[in-house]
């Protein structure tokens, strides 16, 4: 009679170690996209806050928002945009794009916004004093 203890523990390990490669593909794979969304979001606050400065521009956010994904992330976000808008009130930055696939058919998308207000001069207000400190200039 012969021994069927290996053929089982083979079987076993044929249906056993492709799932544990899977399961452990997936953990990386969703830390990738965790990591791309920290970067993705953090290129969008480097971008609105180019973007909102005094007399800046829309194109200052983008240039901003690309230089710092190109210093980051070169592989780990793919397809990626970027969309700077400016207004009188506001710069918005939005970086989309899609992480690197470790698991094959599993295409993860990544869309971080960031916005704040433009700084503007505003001069200041003159309240009908004479004087540039507000002191009315007469005797006391």
């Amino acid at each position: 009679m012969r021994d069927e203890r290996g053929v089982s523990s083979l079987a076993e390990a044929v249906l056993i170690w492709p799932a544990l490669l899977f399961a452990v593909m997936s953990i990386f794979q969703f830390g990738l996209m965790f990591y791309a969304r920290n970067v993705a979001e953090q290129a969008a606050q480097q971008g609105a806050e180019a973007a909102r400065a005094f007399n800046a521009t829309s194109a200052d956010g983008t240039a901003a928002t690309n230089q710092f994904l190109d210093s980051v992330v070169s592989k780990t976000l793919q397809n990626r945009q970027v969309t700077a808008t400016r207004t009188n009130d506001t710069a918005s930055v939005t970086v989309t794009g899609t992480v690197i696939s470790l698991v094959p058919g599993v295409h993860l998308k990544v869309s971080e916004h960031a916005e704040g207000l433009v700084e503007r001069y505003v001069p200041p207000v003159n309240n009908g004093d004479d004087t540039a400190d507000g002191e009315s200039g007469g005797a006391p």
